[in-house]
This record gives C-alpha cells, structure tokens and sequence, in this order.
C-alpha cells in the first residue's frame, strides 16, 4: 500500500476533480503490474495496472488506496473490469466518500466472490485525498491558508510595502504547492503591492487558477499577472457593477466571478467557494493578505493553515493576523506537523475553531 501510496502522488496537479490513486497488482508474492491515474479523463489506476499485468491478473491481488469506482463516468467502471480479470482479492485503503460509490464498489466485489480487505493505511489515504473527500460531499473547495511572518508576527515591515521573508527552498515549497492546488487567491492589496503572477515557475509545475479578491473593481489593468492569461485562467471576484471595466477585464482574457457584499462591506467568502466549486475547482490556496487571512478564519472556511516562519523579528509592522480578535474567536491548531525548510520554519496544521 506504501507502493501504491507513492505512484498515486505522482498525479497530483493532474487529476482534478478526480482522485489521486495509484495500484499495484500482486501474483505469489511479485509485482505483475502497477499503475497510476496520470491526467483527468485518462485511464483509473486500476486499469492502467491491469493493462499491465495482461494475463498475469488472472488470480492476483489488487492493492489500491481508493475503492474502484463502480459506475460510468468518463470511462467504464473499474470494478467491471477487476471482475472480468478474475482477480482473487482486492485491498483498498479507504472507502470512496463518492455518494455514487461509498461501499458499492466493495459489495459488487464480494458478490462476485471477490475477497476485499479495507482500511489499510487508511490516515495515509485520506490526507492523500483530502481535496477530493470534501469536494465530492460538500461539491465546496478544500481551503489551505499559507501565511508567511517573523518570529514576531509580521508580514512586511512598513504598510503597503512588500517584504521578502522566505528563503529559496520555503518559496520553491510554495510554488510547489501552487502546482498542485486548482486555484491560488489573494486579495487586491497582496496584488497591487506585491504585484505577483502567482505561478509555480521556481518547479515548473502547473499554473493554477488565479483569483483575485477586488470588492470594488479597483485593481489596475497593468497589473504583471493580467498579461499572463495565456498561462492559465484568472478571475476577479468583485461586487462591481461596473460593466465597462469588467469587459475591459473580460477583453484581456481575465474572468469575472461576481459576488455579493456580506454584512461588513466585504465579498460574500461562502458564495464564492460556491461559485468555485461549481467551477470544479476542489482546492484552493489563499496566499494573502492580512485581512484575507482574517476574513477567511472568521467566516471558518479554512480546512488547513500552513505557517512559515522567517528567523526576523522586526518590532513594528504589519501584523499577520489583521484585527483577528475583534469577535473573540480563537483558531486552536490540531494534527500539527513541523519541517525546517532550510533557514525557515514550516507549522501545518487543522483548525479548531473555539
């Protein structure tokens, strides 16, 4: 199941909306085959492992951290295909959350005289394929904040200036991840101080989806992010009604996602990621700033933070959390894991809203 753990990973960025999966198949105590989902619309991982195997399946074990799909989709269901090959077992690390899944693929299997143990490495599974499992029973993003600070809490030293606080391997880190979210967000401020493309070019990854948080369609067309449409999508999320900039956006290639204001003035957070699940965008990295940061906490939308922490301590400046407290909320963080990314410090980990 490790094997299998390892060749699913290799599809990240690739799949989304589906699933990352890998499988293995084994004959008296050797690899006959393996495989693993490589792009969306592509082979299952069970079917590229069984195209592998060919007649060695026959009487085989299958390893696969996802229970196989056991309906139409884009392609034909892998449960069918395991039977047709008269398979003798077949190990999952975890149920598909899938409503049109979630034990089917399992019960098709045991009536077919199939053996089918479950839950093996199931923790690893599931943090495998945290995007998906909301997604497909919330049809909502999966919400990653990324905050960057000093040792005293700080994201820039002076207001509306940008501050570099990262070395090289936490901001290959970050691209890293842009690479395997479906969108990356920021609020106006980030985009005109900082000016960014928000593209995975220090790993050459996949370029996300872009947002920008602009309430009021204030953002500058000349901004370096707008003439890089070619490059993957880009979308503002405003409240404007202002049709003449929006189509002036709209002639640059960038998309426009229309939200309402909530009861502070600001865009509507929950509408959004509604919006963006609609789009089938399952994952979503919110990368800054302070009052984005905020905004989304308070709204309790956030589904994990990961905190890098810069060896500075500047005194004065521009606070991570932008008047977080105000309302009294506390954010307790659980299943937290540590890493040192060269000078820096990484801390990620699950809120828990109190």
């Amino acid at each position: 199941m490790q094997r299998v753990l390892r060749l699913a990973k290799k599809g990240k960025g690739r799949v989304s909306p589906n699933p990352l999966v890998g499988a293995v198949i084994v004959k008296d105590g050797s690899i006959v085959g393996e495989g693993y989902h490589k792009e969306f619309g592509g082979d299952h991982a069970e079917i590229a492992a069984l195209k592998a195997a060919g007649s060695k399946a026959k009487g085989a074990a299958l390893y696969c951290n996802l229970e196989p799909c056991s309906y139409w989709g884009k392609t034909p269901p892998c449960t069918d295909a395991v039977i047709s090959a008269r398979m003798r077992n077949v190990i999952v690390g975890m149920q598909d959350p899938n409503p049109l899944v979630n034990g089917r693929g399992i019960r098709k299997f045991r009536k077919n005289g199939i053996d089918v143990k479950v839950s093996v490495l199931e923790n690893e599974c599931k943090a495998l394929n945290a995007f998906y499992s909301k997604y497909i029973t919330t049809k909502l993003p999966f919400v990653t904040v990324k905050m960057a600070q000093s040792l005293d809490g700080k994201i820039a030293k002076k207001a509306n200036t940008r501050t570099q606080l990262t070395a090289e391997k936490a901001q290959r880190f970050v691209h890293s991840l842009r690479a395997e979210y479906d969108a990356v967000l920021i609020g106006k401020k980030t985009a005109v101080i900082d000016n960014p493309l928000l593209t995975p070019r220090l790993i050459s990854g996949r370029v996300p989806a872009r947002i920008i948080l602009d309430t009021h369609l204030e953002c500058k067309p000349s901004l370096k992010i707008f003439d890089t449409a070619e490059l993957g999508s880009i979308y503002i999320a405003t409240a404007s009604q202002d049709d003449e900039r929006k189509k002036h956006f709209r002639k640059k290639g960038i998309g426009i996602i229309q939200v309402n204001t909530d009861e502070t003035g600001s865009l509507h957070l929950p509408e959004l990621l509604t919006e963006l699940g609609e789009r089938q965008i399952i994952s979503l990295l919110v990368e800054g700033g302070a009052e984005v940061f905020t905004c989304f906490l308070r709204e309790r939308l956030v589904d994990q933070i990961i905190l890098l922490i810069a060896p500075y301590l500047f005194g004065e400046g521009v606070n991570v959390m932008d008047k977080f407290g105000a309302n009294g909320l506390i954010v307790e963080l659980k299943d937290i894991s540590r890493k040192q990314l060269g000078q820096d410090y990484m801390i990620v980990g699950t809120p828990v809203y109190r």
